[in-house]
């Protein structure tokens, strides 16, 4: 059986079990899943037919569903807005949640309600940092950074522009993420939902409410808030970029989670964070591209490297960073 075809069956089957399984907890005979556009994992969404509930199909062999169930909890706990879980099935990998409707934060967050929208989701930041205290997180550490940074020379340089970089290139590499893992360890290390950007947030009732946290982790305090600002999917003002900094700064400080850590330095490992996180980003969406047929990323990929060459410049310790960006990088997307 080819690939595509035995893919097709598999995925339609999954589909009459996930059926199955929606029809046994709202005890309806008639029942109809409508798919909804999924992201950039193999989940896939359904939105039940005049029911305000979302079907969820989660291979379990692949997604962390346990985790996804344990922070929901964890983060309604704490007061943010998450879809509520009506039921699951671990084995089967299906959950039935509460649909949280259409409008997304990129749609809505933008003009004269931006700056209002951007503000209320920085005050969601304090709240998920504490669920940390809650949870058995991963750790963010060196290991999982190098490794992350790691997908920028394979799949971009390597697997899509056929690049091999010099043992002195590869060096300088390195270097910078050695000194990448040095700085993050500066910051205080707290949950971190690490998608916590435009479309990760919907707006629901008046309030914002946080999807897509299954891969939260143990990590530095900046790091959610770079997500945010400097979105991979849109370019804030930057006036608005310095009141959310700010913003976030104070919470920090009156929750005396920064000790006594200045606001100059908090902006300079802010902008260390974002640039491993863009980094990452530059490895990931060439990987959704020739492993997964998922082409659609490619069309950011100008924008995140305009991040990377702005975060190497204002920084000296990525000079030499910024010219392997140049040379290999610039003008090929």
């Amino acid at each position: 059986m080819e690939c595509g075809i035995w893919y097709l069956f598999v995925t339609d089957s999954r589909q009459d079990q996930l059926t199955a399984f929606v029809k046994s907890i709202i005890l309806e005979d008639e029942i109809m899943l409508l798919p909804l556009n999924g992201d950039a994992s193999f989940r896939r969404y359904f939105r039940v037919s005049g029911k305000n509930l979302i079907a969820v199909d989660a291979p379990p062999e692949t997604q962390k569903n346990k985790e996804f169930i344990s922070i929901d909890k964890a983060l309604a706990s704490e007061k943010v807005k998450v879809p509520k879980i009506l039921a699951y099935d671990l084995e089967k990998g299906f959950i039935l949640l509460e649909d949280l409707g259409n409008t997304t934060f990129a749609q809505v967050a933008v003009g004269a309600a931006s700056e209002s929208l951007y503000l209320k989701a920085i005050d969601l930041l304090a709240p998920i940092a504490r669920t940390g205290l809650k949870l058995d997180l991963p750790l963010f550490d060196d290991e999982f950074i190098n490794f992350e940074l790691s997908l920028f020379e394979t799949w971009m340089l390597e697997k899509r522009l056929g690049i091999t970089l010099s043992a002195e290139e590869k060096q300088v590499l390195l270097d910078a993420y050695d000194y990448i893992c040095k700085s993050q360890k500066l910051l205080p290390y707290v949950a971190m939902h690490r998608d916590f950007h435009s479309r990760n947030l919907m707006v629901f009732e008046d309030e914002l409410a946080v999807i897509d946290f299954q891969d939260m982790v143990k990590g530095p305090i900046t790091y959610d808030l770079a997500s945010l600002i400097y979105d991979c999917y849109v370019v804030l003002d930057k006036e608005l970029v310095s009141k959310c900094i700010d913003r976030a700064y104070n919470r920090y400080v009156e929750l005396n989670i920064l000790k006594n850590m200045s606001e100059e330095e908090f902006k300079r490992l802010l902008n260390i964070t974002s640039l491993q996180r863009h980094i990452k980003v530059l490895g990931i969406f060439c990987r959704l591209s020739i492993r997964d047929g998922k082409n659609g990323y490619l069309k950011d990929l100008p924008r995140v490297i305009n991040y990377v060459l702005d975060e190497c410049k204002n920084d000296p310790h990525f000079s030499k960073l910024s010219n392997i960006i140049k040379k290999y990088v610039v003008g090929n997307f």
